[in-house]
């Protein structure tokens, strides 16, 4: 299986930095811009995948139904590539949520936010489904910033602090 995993595009909450979760989101012009150049690159590299598979957030499957238009590809949705579940926390600003909980290069939310093992169990979890489904072919992922470098720490075996991030 191989996997190209492709982030949604920006979003009205990301411009806010907003932890948006399990938020739908609402892609930006500039993010549906991002999201055309993207499918275009993705239809000239001479892959010839065989369908998209989108975490079944809004923002995320606006972003693969740009991809699939491109490249005329069914499109899957997945619950389990949903971004980190920021629980309580869901909806304030990151430097909120940094100054209160982000300590020591680690986030520690006190209530239900989901922690930094559990998001990397559903990525193994969530590869090891997409193997299962998909073990011969080449797809497009569509997913959110932190759940991608899940998925790459997952398939490395490390944290995900250990996979660079390339911002919005």
């Amino acid at each position: 299986m191989i996997l190209y995993i492709v982030r949604h595009g920006q979003t009205e909450e990301n411009k806010l930095n907003i932890l948006q979760g399990h938020m739908p989101g609402t892609l930006t012009e500039q993010g549906r811009e991002q999201v055309r150049r993207t499918a275009e690159e993705l239809a000239n590299c001479g892959v010839n995948f065989r369908c998209i598979v989108s975490s079944d957030l809004k923002r995320a499957m606006d972003s693969a139904l740009i991809i699939s238009e491109r490249l005329n590809l069914p499109i899957v949705s997945m619950e389990m590539l949903r971004e980190r579940d920021w629980g309580e926390y869901t909806g304030i600003t990151i430097a909120e949520a940094k100054a209160k909980y982000y300590h020591d290069g680690r986030w520690d939310f006190p209530g239900r936010a989901e922690s930094d093992e559990g998001i990397l169990e559903r990525a193994r979890m969530a590869l090891k489904v997409l193997y299962e489904q998909f073990a011969d072919d080449t797809i497009i992922v569509v997913t959110h910033g932190q759940f991608a470098r899940n998925l790459l720490a997952a398939d490395r075996g490390c944290s995900y602090h250990d996979i660079p991030s390339y911002g919005r």
